[in-house]
């Protein structure tokens, strides 16, 4: 890799110095560096990237994983390999810290890494004459929730045409094996191996004894309708439509994947007990 694009969050990176530093260390090794700095907006999202140049190899993300799913999301469709500099907390995703630099700039650039691909996810909502109210993708999940108060909703979950079960509850998170260490795991859902190809739905404090969290391969289609007012979906936490009685979200595994480099190949159950103990 010879050509990276550096994503800098500047809430976290606040002078920049590690941005400014890692893009040095990249040019003396003869490297093209292009820079875009993104900052948080009001609604907790992060600005888009812009200007993406032909010839991109790799894309550094400095921040926290917040970071790196939004620049996930954005580079989507181009599929450029992401490694992700920890600025953050627990950092799954972006999991070299600063004091690393060096040994991953020499790796990058010499060919000593490893591709992982993750599951990405295509969310539509619609509204209940079936006319597409917005999709987007996610890489972590897809959440309906309620809002404008602490209260349940009702829920019917469909799989692949066939009612499955109705749900009362705060509301229903559909994760990617990656999502499953986030808000999915929070709520009570299982974890799984990030590089897996199957989808979680988990309900969100749900009003009964006996609700577990069902496991669905990559092959179905989820389908979430809302039986009341008042709740809305969100995208990896961003991008919220709001969902009236009758309209419905549609959950199916993107064409569109997310590649990782991986620097240094280790076991997933490693790397999950050393974040637990953070």
């Amino acid at each position: 890799m010879n050509h990276f694009l550096i994503v800098a969050n500047a809430d976290r990176d606040k002078k920049l110095l590690v941005t400014c530093d890692l893009k040095e260390r990249l040019e003396e090794r003869g490297a093209e560096v292009d820079l875009h700095i993104t900052k948080a907006c009001p609604d907790g999202s992060y600005s888009s990237l812009i200007n993406i140049k032909e010839g991109v190899e790799c894309v550094l993300v400095l921040g926290g994983d917040g970071t790196f799913i939004a620049a996930a999301r954005d580079i989507a469709e181009r599929e450029i390999p992401m490694l992700g500099v920890n600025l953050g907390t627990l950092g799954f995703l972006t999991d070299i810290e600063v004091s690393q630099l060096d040994t991953a700039i020499d790796s990058l650039m010499n060919g000593r890494y490893e591709i992982e691909e993750r599951m990405l996810l295509c969310g539509k909502a619609f509204h209940k004459n079936g006319t597409l109210k917005g999709e987007t993708r996610a890489l972590n999940d897809v959440v309906l929730h309620t809002s404008g108060g602490i209260r349940m909703s009702d829920y019917t979950l469909f799989v692949n045409d066939s009612e499955l079960s109705d749900f009362r509850a705060d509301g229903m998170i559909v994760c990617t094996p990656t999502g499953s260490t986030a808000y999915s795991m929070s709520a009570g859902g299982p974890i799984v191996e990030p590089t897996a190809r199957m989808m979680a739905v988990t309900p969100i404090c749900p009003h009964t004894l006996n609700t577990r969290s069902i496991v669905l391969s990559e092959q179905s289609e989820i389908c979430i309708r809302v039986n009341n007012s008042g709740s809305e979906v969100s995208f990896d936490g961003h991008n919220s439509l709001p969902l009236d009685e009758g309209d419905y979200v549609v959950v199916r595994p993107s064409r569109k994947v997310t590649k990782i480099v991986r620097i240094e190949k280790g076991s997933f159950l490693a790397v999950l007990s050393t974040k637990f103990q953070s």
